[in-house]
């Protein structure tokens, strides 16, 4: 067989493979679909005019999906809407995200090299909660490198992008990404390749016709897209904080004097069907209370009896990391008061705010009333009251009975003083009273006499004066 006959044979599969690949897309009900927010401003192409190199989702009239540059799309899975800029998204429900891609340059340059586009990747983001005040994007992003001519010797890197978006009329729906069902779609060998999560990253995962090594020729024929589901959630959790002067009597507020510690506890539940993800704790307190380093620990599951961890709950918080159904998480620390009286009546605030799944968190408080003791009175003093009672001397006339205050006595002011009576000179008394006096001079003298006659005898005998006498 001629290679004429082989090239129209393989034109014509092509075309077929092409027209399948449309009416697909048709079904799906993407022709004719209107612009989203796409970019970069480009120049575009028609079918009738493709590009003269490799370029991608350029040509406004594709028969299969209409303007090309709307590439990203999003329903709802299993029912018979068509793929649109914008879904609402309603708890419990799947939803598939579509991203079409096409290699816009003519058949013909793919033999001279312009028409193939190298290291070709696709990635894609999606909104991880969905609030009622705003839309959630998706975005698809194709990237690729390229030459404008057979000379030259450089590659340039193209780029192209699109969005669609999630709106909901229930508050904080959290949108998960289903397993395994990101799938490449196209004519080659790696359709219904399930793609990596790489597809999720900034620098994406690669497309292929025939291996998913980023290259694509030129044309419809290996043109395909992407889709991948999201799952609807309800998120759902409860945030306790509580303050405790004794560690086992809670309340929102406690009494506390300066240099006393005080307990925190904090309880996080995560009462919805879907996980939580990177859940972090942040403690923000007022000045007047300090962190007691080595205090703070963390009660889960895996740290049923509680297990110490870094002192940073209020410097850069604590990521506890993603929190299953149903699950409880709680964490407990220390603070200390200052014991600067200038805190004394003052209430001290400690808010903690339980951030999760990017964008969501919660916050609760717990007050420490700062009480101090008022000074007593100190007692007065003669310093500082000298008209105190016993802070005056006394003297004579406060106090006559005191030492020397008395005058002297004299036989004038006390008669009875001894030596102050006179002696009567008649009566039966004092004639008595002479008698014995006469008496005792008398008797006084006849003992002086014995006396001395006695003496002068034994001072004889001691001389022998009166020896001879006696013979």
């Amino acid at each position: 067989m001629s290679h004429k006959n082989i090239n129209s044979k393989r034109s014509r599969l092509k075309l077929a493979l092409a027209s399948i690949l449309a009416v697909f897309l048709a079904i799906l009900g993407l022709g004719g679909a209107k612009v989203s927010a796409w970019g970069p401003s480009r120049t575009t192409y028609t079918n009738e005019s493709p590009a003269p190199y490799a370029t991608f989702n350029s040509i406004t009239n594709n028969a299969a999906v209409g303007d090309e540059r709307n590439f990203v799309r999003v329903r709802e899975l299993g029912s018979n809407a068509k793929y649109s800029d914008q879904v609402e998204v309603t708890p419990g429900k799947e939803y598939e995200v579509y991203i079409y891609y096409h290699n816009n340059a003519a058949t013909d340059t793919n033999s001279t090299g312009l028409g193939l586009a190298t290291a070709a990747k696709v990635s894609s983001a999606y909104p991880t909660v969905l609030h009622t005040s705003e839309r959630g994007m998706i975005s698809g992003i194709i990237t690729w490198d390229y030459v404008e001519n057979t000379t030259a010797t450089t590659k340039k890197n193209g780029k192209v992008w699109d969005e669609a978006y999630l709106t909901t009329k229930t508050d904080g729906v959290v949108m998960r990404y289903k397993t395994g069902t990101a799938i490449i779609h196209n004519g080659g060998t790696t359709n219904g390749s399930v793609l990596p999560r790489d597809l999720f990253t900034t620098g994406g995962t690669y497309l292929g016709y025939n291996k998913l090594i980023g290259n694509l020729p030129g044309c419809a024929e290996y043109s395909g897209y992407v889709t991948y589901t999201l799952v609807a959630e309800k998120t759902s959790a409860t945030l306790e904080k509580k303050v405790s002067l004794d560690g086992t009597t809670w309340s929102d507020t406690v009494n506390a004097k300066p240099g006393d510690f005080v307990t925190y506890k904090v309880k996080f539940e995560n009462t919805g069907n879907t996980n939580l993800t990177n859940v972090i704790f942040k403690d923000v307190h007022d000045n007047g209370l300090t962190l007691r380093p080595g205090s703070t620990k963390i009660f889960n599951l895996a740290n049923q009896n509680g297990k110490q961890i870094d002192d940073i709950i209020d410097i850069s918080g604590y990521n506890t990391g993603d929190l299953a159904a149903g699950a409880l998480v709680q964490v407990i620390y220390q603070a200390q008061v200052s014991t600067d009286k200038t805190y004394c009546k003052k209430t001290l605030k400690n808010t903690i705010t339980a951030s999760y799944n990017s964008n969501q968190n919660q916050k609760d408080s717990a007050n420490v009333v700062v009480v101090c003791e008022e000074d007593p009175t100190p007692a007065p003093t003669c310093e500082t009251n000298p008209e105190l009672p016993e802070c005056k001397k006394p003297d004579c006339t406060t106090n006559p009975e005191m030492e020397g205050c008395q005058e002297e006595e004299t036989c004038k002011t006390n008669p009875n003083l001894p030596g102050c009576q006179e002696i009567p000179s008649t009566g039966p008394v004092e004639i008595v009273l002479a008698s014995v006096v006469a008496a005792g001079i008398l008797g006084g003298g006849l003992y002086l006499y014995k006396t001395r006659k006695t003496l002068k005898s034994v001072e004889s005998a001691v001389k022998g004066e009166d020896k001879g006498k006696e013979k």
